[in-house]
């Protein structure tokens, strides 16, 4: 057997051989998601060395193999970087009390005749603040689950006001996880990804408003439930010093991010912003700031309702996440440097010949392995490799696939039930996906309006 560096000398492997490692993967993943109930880490790497094997015995040469994934995983390195500062800032955040305070004073802009609109918004707004719609719809969310049943507001509504709101804000924000992985993973530039996903979820965001402020209409029957929100009120103050200090380093991030400063030096500024309100307004110590940046927010409060809103971050939350793209980047990048990807695609053609096919197909492939690999870090990295040379070749900009991806892979992750974000607001909430999944209207319009646009050719850039 003669072992080649260069792969241009041979032929891509045959599409039966090239769906092997994807078989392997998707059998190792119902078999770790649904019958044993762990982590889907292990699946990716026997499936990325499945591909190995197969690119070895096809011709390739190990080291030609190795610069496939090493080449995928070098492209989200920065992306890698802002995971943990991430966990650091949402860890900071809470315990100098930023994050409580936007919580506390939320609580009393919650009119009971426009509920569902204001959770909505004061959700889009955290979440764009913190970067993160599990923070959002674990701290506030959780709250306002538990006000809408004083308001007499079924909580499915609640619970799909408060998803969109959060998934929305997320996708908006420099300093969320998976809209900084998406676009490093296709070299996209963050900001242009960002202001590019407007053009679909700017329409979106507006439907869901008008539909909220109607829904809210017929469903509002009672009044505000005071003594509810006023014991997480004072629990909150017990425990934490509010000062209108406290407002200044999302203001400050938030300028830094409208002047385009990068994402990670303006999520650093924030993280130390937020050890300085730590240390002077919360009185911790510096031994505290250490610790809460590794190990994040442990809080014990007596009132377990505020110990889960208030307990989370930390660089250690975000290695599960870094792991897990690391060995997705690895699976990918080892398929498409031995051009597995690439025989798959070529059988593919009849559904990627044209623009608004190629988007659908996206979104479908996207919404697919959300559904079967049950994450949606999976959901965006491997269709974004397997379509990049597709949208090359039709003289795309790939700010529309990393738009497309966002729509069919973030958006719909928190409905479906088995899925991470699905099965995590579940467990926060206690309402399951199903139910709130019709009124969780940014995840399904979204989607929808990308497709449309697709076909219809609006705002789809070409490649410059």
């Amino acid at each position: 057997m003669i072992y080649l560096t260069n792969k241009t000398e041979l032929p891509a492997p045959s599409v039966v051989i090239s769906l092997i490692p994807i078989f392997v993967v998707c059998i190792a993943l119902f078999l770790s998601v649904f019958i044993y109930e762990t982590k889907v880490h292990i699946p990716l790497f026997l499936g990325a060395i499945t591909a190995g094997i197969i690119g070895y015995i096809h011709g390739f040469s190990w080291k030609f193999i190795q610069s496939g994934y090493i080449s995928s995983i070098s492209r989200a390195i920065p992306s890698l970087l802002i995971l943990l500062i991430i966990g650091m800032l949402i860890s900071v955040w809470v315990a100098s009390g930023i994050v409580p305070a936007i919580i506390y004073y939320g609580f009393d802009i919650l009119v009971p005749s426009i509920y569902l609109p204001s959770i909505f918004i004061v959700c889009c707004f955290m979440s764009v603040i913190t970067g993160s719609s599990w923070t959002t719809i674990g701290t506030f969310g959780v709250a306002a689950i538990g006000i809408s049943q004083g308001l007499q507001i079924p909580p499915p509504a609640a619970a799909g006001a408060i998803v969109s709101g959060a998934f929305f804000g997320d996708k908006l924000s420099p300093m969320s996880d998976s809209t900084n992985l998406t676009p490093s993973v296709l070299g996209v530039n963050l900001y242009s990804h960002i202001k590019h996903m407007l053009y679909t979820t700017g329409p979106s965001f507006i439907i869901s408003l008008i539909m909220y402020v109607i829904l809210g209409l017929f469903l509002v029957e009672g009044s505000s439930d005071t003594a509810f929100i006023s014991k997480y009120q004072k629990e909150i103050i017990k425990h934490f010093t509010f000062s209108g200090w406290l407002f200044l380093p999302p203001v400050i991030v938030i300028i830094l991010i409208a002047f385009k400063i990068p994402a990670i030096p303006s999520l650093v500024t924030g993280v130390l912003l937020g050890g300085v309100m730590q240390l002077f307004i919360q009185d911790k110590s510096m031994g505290d700031f250490f610790n809460i940046l590794y190990n994040g927010v442990h809080l014990s409060t007596g009132l377990e309702e505020v110990d889960k809103l208030l307990s989370r971050g930390g660089m250690s939350s975000m290695y599960s996440v870094v792991a897990l793209a690391i060995l997705s980047l690895a699976f990918g990048g080892i398929m498409n440097r031995c051009k597995m990807l690439e025989s798959i695609v070529k059988k593919m053609t009849v559904l990627v010949d044209s623009r608004g096919h190629l988007i659908i197909t996206t979104l479908l492939t996207s919404i697919f392995i959300n559904i079967f690999s049950a994450n949606q870090y999976l959901a965006v990295i491997i269709p974004g490799q397997m379509y990049e040379s597709s949208y090359k070749k039709l003289k795309l900009s790939l700010k529309n696939l990393t738009r497309a991806l966002e729509s069919g892979g973030t958006l719909t992750a928190p409905l479906i039930p088995w899925n991470s974000s699905g099965a995590f607001i579940y467990s926060v909430t206690s309402i399951y996906p199903f139910a709130f999944a019709p009124y969780a209207f940014i995840c399904w319009l979204t989607p929808i309006i990308t497709g449309i646009f697709g076909y219809i050719n609006i705002t789809m850039e070409k490649e410059d």
